[in-house]
């Protein structure tokens, strides 16, 4: 729990980040440790994207969390969707490994847009989305807007219509690195993940520029529950995590109360809002035969 001390400098900080100005996106940098994905590159109308491209079969795509790449958080999951038969892709949001775009006044309906036309390029024109956490938004919002190519998707870790105003803002602590390691790694033992679940692990893999470049596209969206389960045709699995603070058990039944002739949800134990580091087991139990059943849809 954070002392009361460290958690209002916490929101100044975040508060801080979330107004200053971006930077060009041409700055993005290319590790030696990026390069063990095989990759493509895709041009949308607005973006270059960097794609992680594995395996054959019907696609899904994997959309990451505020402000994360969509690599080592996602390695486990894709090497078993891969190994059932998937082709998985895993575009690179704007900013993040190379993958260059506009970094500001950037809408979820642009998000949306470079997803499909990568949706296109390398899925044959459909395919299921997976988004994690911010991702389940892109990944709503391009079901909604293109529900040809998006029959299916899955929302892990989505959080709450109704987020708890002291939860809300951590990812913007955690994703703030001039801030103090430890105030950093409060936040991430605060909101991400269970207690006694090792937090240090996502201490990297975050890019500020491009997560105030979403945390400004969530904040123009308005009303998320207007496009809570996509378009009126899309099937949705929702994983809920069962000690996820960005979701209160109180509400882990707002998708299936609405929606419940296409919804399914699932609550994963012994996790918290990070989830594929915490219980990587329990996600693929969930999700491939899920997968398996709406891939004829493909």
């Amino acid at each position: 729990m954070f002392a009361l001390a460290s958690f209002l400098t916490c929101l100044v900080a975040a508060t801080q980040l979330a107004n200053a100005a971006p930077v060009s996106s041409a700055t993005a940098v290319v590790t030696s440790d990026d390069l063990e994905w095989p990759s493509q590159w895709v041009k949308t109308e607005q973006s270059t994207l960097r794609v992680l491209v594995q395996g054959s079969g019907p696609s899904v795509l994997i959309y990451p969390s505020y402000g994360r790449d969509g690599g080592q958080d996602f390695n486990g999951i894709s090497a078993i969707l891969v190994e059932a038969g998937y082709k998985v892709l895993r575009p690179q949001p704007r900013g993040i490994m190379g993958s260059v775009g506009p970094m500001s006044n950037v809408t979820l309906d642009d998000l949306a847009g470079d997803v499909a036309q990568v949706i296109d390029a390398l899925a044959g024109g459909r395919a299921i989305v997976f988004g994690h956490a911010f991702g389940t938004f892109v990944t709503k919002r391009t079901a909604l807007n293109y529900p040809d190519k998006v029959p299916a998707i899955i929302t892990a870790s989505p959080g709450a219509p109704d987020i708890p105003s002291d939860i809300a803002p951590l990812p913007l602590v955690c994703g703030n690195l001039t801030l103090p390691v430890s105030v950093r790694l409060a936040a991430l033992e605060r909101g991400f993940f269970k207690p006694g679940h090792n937090a240090r692990i996502w201490l990297n893999g975050w890019y500020p520029e491009t997560l105030m470049l979403e945390h400004a596209a969530i904040e123009a969206a308005g009303d998320m529950t207007t496009f809570w389960a996509g378009a009126n045709s899309t099937q949705v699995l929702e994983i809920i995590p069962a000690e996820d603070p960005f979701q209160p058990k109180a509400q882990w039944n707002y998708t299936i109360d609405r929606f419940a002739e296409r919804a399914t949800i699932a609550v994963v134990p012994n996790a918290s809002h990070a989830l594929f580091p915490e219980n990587l087991g329990s996600i693929a139990d969930i999700v491939l035969p899920w997968v398996k059943m709406q891939s004829t849809r493909l």
